[in-house]
C-alpha cells in the first residue's frame, strides 16, 4: 500500500508500508522515498517511478541486505573530534596559530549554542539556532551592549572556513553555514577609524606621564605609530631584529626565532627607525635589556601570540580616554597608511614599509626586495613627529 506524505519542511514523499515478510527482512515498518518537489501536481506526476522503483527493490528479495539498524552516534564524526583533526591538518599546513585558535574558539562557540553532534547531522535549523543566539552574546569589555556584526561576522568566517573543510575532506556533502555571515554595505576603509590628533595626544601624554609604566605598555605604541606595524610584530622582538644596515638603523619584522610568526610572505621586511624613536630612547632601552626577546614580560598565550595581554590593556586605555568605538591598537597601523596615502606615497613603498601584497605581479612577483633600507628613510619620514606636532 503506497501513500503520498508531507515533511515538515513541506517535501512530498513516497510511503509505502511493509509487509510482514519486507519487515522481517529490511526491520522496519515502512519505505519512505523523496520525491524532491514541495509542489503536488509535480509529486503526482512523478509517484509512478517511484513506485516502481521501490517495487524493483523490495522484489529483489534475499539478495538485498537489510539496511542497518541505527547505531549509536558515530564519535569519529562528532563535531568535537574532526575539530581536533582540523587543528591538527592546519599546522601541518603552517597555518598561523592565531588563526587556529580563532578557528578552534568559533567552533567550540557553535558547538555550545547548539550541540556537539556528528558533522553531517547540523541542519539550516541548527545554522538559525547559531545565529539568533549567537547575537545576544555580550560585547567583551561592555557587558550591556552585544557583539557587533563584524564580531558575528568573524566568527561565521571561520566556522564557514571549517565546513568548507569537513566537505573537501567528504564528510559532509554540503556547507550548511554558507551565507549565514550579515552583508552590510560598508566601504574598506571605515572598518577601523584613524586615530585624531587629539586621540594621539591623549594617548602618548597618558604614556608619559603614567607613573611606573611597564616598558611594553610605553614603547610598543610608539613603534606602532612611528612604523605601522602589527600589534603582535612589535611584541615578539628579537633584539637580534635591531640592527645597522648601511649606516640605518633598522627593525627586521621577520620568521628568524621559534617564537615569531608573521601573517604571511609579504609581512617581512626591514624598516628604517624613525629618527624620533631614537631620540626617544628606544635603543638605550633595547641596549638596557637582558633578555634575547625586547620584551621579555610578555608572555606567550595559547594561541601563540605575545600582544592578547597588552591589547586588553590598551583597549582598556582608549576606554579610559573616551577614544573609541570603532578605534583599537590596529587604528595605529590605519593613521600611518592614511598618512602615507596623504602624502602622496608610491603604493608599491607603502606596501613595503606596511608588509603588504601590491596585488600586482610587476612588484609581488617579479620585484626584488627592498634589502636596502635607504630606499625607505624618505617614507618613513612621512610620518609626522609626535613632539613637533606638539602632541608630546
Amino acid at each position: 500500500m503506497a501513500y503520498l506524505v508531507r515533511d515538515r519542511h513541506g517535501t512530498f514523499y513516497l510511503r509505502m508500508v511493509l509487509n510482514d515478510s519486507q519487515r522481517s527482512l529490511y526491520g522496519k515498518r515502512e519505505l519512505r522515498r523523496s520525491l524532491g518537489t514541495k509542489l503536488k501536481r509535480e509529486a503526482l506526476r512523478r509517484q509512478p517511478e517511484a513506485f516502481l522503483q521501490a517495487l524493483s527493490m523490495l522484489g529483489e528479495g534475499s539478495s538485498v541486505r537489510p539496511p542497518k539498524k541505527p547505531t549509536k552516534t558515530d564519535k569519529r564524526l562528532l563535531l568535537s573530534t574532526l575539530l581536533a583533526k582540523h587543528e591538527h591538518h592546519q599546522s601541518l599546513s603552517e597555518v598561523l596559530p592565531s588563526t587556529i585558535y580563532k578557528t578552534q574558539y568559533a567552533v567550540k562557540l557553535l558547538i555550545t549554542l547548539t550541540r556537539d553532534k556528528q558533522v553531517d547531522r547540523y541542519t539550516k535549523n541548527d545554522v538559525r539556532t547559531f545565529r539568533d543566539k549567537a547575537l545576544k552574546l555580550p560585547k567583551k569589555g561592555y557587558p550591556d551592549q552585544t557583539i557587533s556584526v563584524t564580531t558575528f561576522n568573524n566568527y561565521c568566517s571561520n566556522i564557514i572556513s571549517f565546513f568548507s573543510w569537513c566537505e573537501r575532506e567528504g564528510y559532509v556533502d554540503s556547507n550548511v553555514f554558507r551565507g549565514i555571515k550579515i552583508k552590510r554595505k560598508q566601504q574598506a576603509s571605515s572598518y577601523r577609524d584613524v586615530f585624531t590628533r587629539e586621540d594621539l595626544k591623549r594617548i602618548f601624554l597618558t604614556l608619559e606621564t603614567a607613573p611606573n609604566i611597564r616598558p611594553d605598555r610605553y614603547w610598543v605604541p610608539y613603534i606602532a605609530y612611528y612604523t605601522g606595524c602589527r600589534i603582535n610584530e612589535a611584541c615578539m622582538l628579537s633584539k637580534d631584529d635591531i640592527y645597522k644596515v648601511n649606516d640605518v638603523w633598522c627593525i627586521h619584522f621577520r620568521e628568524d626565532k621559534p617564537y615569531q610568526r608573521l601573517k604571511n610572505g609579504y609581512s617581512e621586511r626591514l624598516v628604517p627607525i624613525h629618527q624620533e624613536l631614537i631620540n626617544t630612547g628606544f635603543m638605550d632601552y633595547v641596549s638596557s635589556v637582558k633578555d634575547e626577546r625586547v620584551f621579555p614580560m610578555l608572555r606567550i598565550t595559547k594561541s601563540n601570540s605575545f600582544s592578547a595581554q597588552l591589547s586588553q590593556w590598551f583597549g582598556k586605555l582608549l576606554r579610559s580616554l573616551d577614544i573609541g568605538p570603532n578605534k583599537t591598537f590596529h587604528s595605529f597601523r590605519h593613521t600611518v597608511s592614511h598618512c602615507l596615502k596623504t602624502e602622496g606615497v608610491d603604493v608599491s613603498l607603502a606596501a613595503a614599509l606596511l608588509g603588504h601584497s601590491t596585488n600586482s605581479i610587476t612588484y609581488d612577483v617579479y620585484g626584488k626586495r627592498l634589502n636596502d633600507p635607504r630606499s625607505l628613510v624618505e617614507v618613513v619620514n612621512k610620518i609626522p613627529s609626535l613632539q613637533d606636532r606638539g602632541l608630546i
